[in-house]
């Protein structure tokens, strides 16, 4: 989710399937999570840090969701 200097966030990192009606709760505790890590200010390494304390704790919550759904449409039998 983050390259550098740049992070995705909200549905541009993660897009989750629709039956699981979670993206915009997600979306909000991305961008909360992102601003708690970035309070600390940006200058030079430290935004580099804050963005790779974001990923880590946004990383394995957003993929166990996307799978999640995934998991729900493959039921379907849809991917």
């Amino acid at each position: 989710m983050i390259k550098g200097r740049v992070a995705l966030v909200g549905d541009a990192a993660h897009v989750p399937a629709p039956i699981t009606a979670s993206g915009f709760n997600q979306s909000l505790i991305d961008a909360a999570t992102l601003g708690s890590c970035v309070s600390g200010g940006l200058d030079g390494e430290a935004a580099v840090e804050a963005l790779k304390a974001y990923e880590a704790e946004r990383l394995k919550k957003v993929r166990r969701m996307v799978q999640s759904g995934q998991s729900y449409s493959q039921s379907f039998g849809r991917a």
